[in-house]
């Protein structure tokens, strides 16, 4: 039997430090609503700053206030941080009507993709950090026009484009924009890739009107908001990983009651591209550890097999979309050699994905990633490549676990 405390929640195992227990129980307690028992004696500087690390610290400022153990100067740094995410999360909230306002007129079929609309799942939206505005184009077809549109609205597309799934632009106020042409980018299994392809103009037919902070703005229907948020967990544990921001994005999601036909329409969803092994490790950890009521992913029929503990120990140690460490760049669906093989194709492939698809260019661009490869370790990681796939080999163990894209 578990140990689980008076509210509920199952206690936390000493693989965590005092101060990664408290900062859950924090969390818990602003997500939930569900009052935690005092905290006794630890570094508050060190909570703080992983706080603010994992992107959750504004998330706080509710759960902080009036606990007479909270030192000052903490204190005041949740509320600052706070205060800075509200005003952000007002200026994003505007330029996504101002923005998404244009490309409907001009025709062009749009749906906003998590940050702001993500955000209206939170009991105080405003207080859920985000930096940019995702737009997801719902006939690709339709980028061209899209582009000339935000050209229009005053925004400028950058200079350096870093993904193959979306373009990226800057508005007059410095705020990135990306126009999604893709659920997500490239995977390392074709099959998952023509599933997603396949299934995009499905998706196109499930967006809905929703009230965002008093705004209205297109949003997906909640199966493809849920699909669409594993996808985006997804991408980045498979590179440098991902923190807590992103779990209590799927606490609040999932804390809700939901139509039973959004349910099965994402089961269908993770189970047909065979990422439902994620999908429980995930639900799994926000049950655990920051109060999502199994109750309600009781439909979910999760596995009580996987080692969440260790899960969540990794997102703890990534932070904030995994950039704690230069040593964590990719993740490995295995450990064996064909697996180092396939990720290092894969990141030619995606580094050249025009020159990729001639098989007699591939000896050549291999030698170029390689190389480019080895010089940014040594220039700009400041690591070894050893070290990068150490801990590649590592964190791929988890992926081995889930069965992922079995």
């Amino acid at each position: 039997m578990r140990d689980v405390n008076k509210n509920g929640i199952e206690n936390q195992k000493q693989t965590f430090s005092q101060e990664e227990n408290c900062l859950l129980a924090l969390l818990r307690e602003a997500l939930t609503g569900v009052s935690q028992e005092p905290v006794g004696s630890l570094d508050w500087e060190r909570l703080i700053h992983m706080a603010e690390r994992h992107g959750v610290l504004p998330l706080l400022y509710d759960a902080l206030t009036g606990r007479p153990e909270v030192p000052p100067n903490p204190g005041r740094r949740a509320a600052d941080s706070a205060r800075q995410t509200v005003q952000q999360s007002y200026r994003l909230l505007f330029l996504c009507k101002y923005l998404m306002t244009g490309l409907e007129r001009a025709g062009v079929s749009v749906a906003l993709l998590k940050g702001v609309g993500t955000a209206a799942f939170y009991s105080t939206p405003e207080l859920r950090k985000a930096g940019d505005v995702d737009i997801m184009l719902l006939r690709p077809e339709e980028l061209p026009r899209a582009e000339k549109v935000l050209s229009e609205l005053g925004c400028r597309r950058m200079q350096e484009q870093s993904a193959l799934h979306h373009v990226a632009y800057q508005s007059d106020g410095g705020i990135e924009v990306e126009l999604h042409t893709m659920l997500a980018e490239p995977f390392d299994n074709e099959r998952m890739n023509q599933y997603l392809r396949e299934c995009l103009p499905d998706c196109a037919e499930h967006v809905r009107r929703a009230d965002v902070m008093g705004v209205e703005l297109p949003v997906l229907e909640d199966a493809w908001h849920a699909y669409e948020l594993l996808l985006h967990m997804l991408q980045h544990f498979l590179r440098s990983g991902f923190g807590l921001k992103l779990l209590c994005d799927w606490v609040v999601f999932w804390n809700r009651d939901t139509d039973s036909g959004e349910r099965e329409q994402y089961l269908k969803l993770v189970t047909e591209s065979r990422v439902k092994g994620f999908s429980d490790m995930v639900t799994l950890v926000c049950c655990r550890y920051l109060g999502l009521p199994k109750e309600r992913v009781a439909w979910m029929q999760l596995s009580e097999d996987y080692a969440a503990e260790q899960f969540l120990a990794e997102i703890l140690e990534a932070e904030e979309f995994g950039k704690s460490s230069a040593n964590r760049m990719v993740t490995l669906r295995g450990g064996g050699l064909k697996d180092y093989v396939r990720e290092f194709h894969h990141q030619m492939c995606l580094n050249f994905p025009k020159g990729s698809r001639c098989i007699l260019c591939w000896p050549v661009l291999w030698l170029i990633t390689l190389l480019r490869f080895l010089r940014n370790n040594r220039k700009i990681r400041k690591t070894s490549g050893l070290a990068i796939l150490k801990k590649a080999g590592q964190r791929g163990k988890m992926i081995e676990q889930i069965g992922l894209f079995r």
